[in-house]
């Protein structure tokens, strides 16, 4: 899954600047999911040998959801503050609501994204041979 997630950035980024001729975070957002799904439905359905239960893809996305934030967040985190202390005049400060605003559109995002992926994997999934 960590392949569609990088995969999906990079044909996300050029579809953003190829054809939509912006640099906005949605198309690669989108492709990354596309992709996350149809790699986790097809290759868990592999490794168990029949589609996913709903069960499975709930977990499935919301472990792999927590392992990006896991990684995402600590980075997200360093570049804000770098870009705060680099770009902040003296004296001005970031408060502490802004942080906890931040943070719920985060988890927010988080919780869509889990949902979306979830969603997709259920249409990605391979139909059920029968015995």
């Amino acid at each position: 899954m960590l392949a569609g997630t990088m995969a999906g950035h990079f044909l996300g980024v050029g579809f953003d600047a190829l054809v939509l001729g912006t640099h906005g975070i949605w198309a690669p957002l989108a492709c990354s999911v596309l992709l996350e799904a149809l790699v986790g439905a097809r290759y868990g359905a592999a490794r168990v040998g029949h589609p996913l239960t709903p069960v499975q893809r709930g977990r499935l996305s919301v472990f792999y959801s927590l392992a990006l934030a896991a990684v995402s967040l600590p980075l997200a985190v360093w570049l804000t503050a770098a870009k705060l202390s680099r770009d902040q005049l003296p004296g001005m400060s970031v408060s502490s609501h802004d942080v906890v605003l931040w943070g719920a559109i985060g988890l927010a995002g988080l919780v869509v994204y889990t949902a979306a992926r979830y969603g997709l994997m259920a249409l990605f999934s391979p139909a059920a041979r029968p015995a």
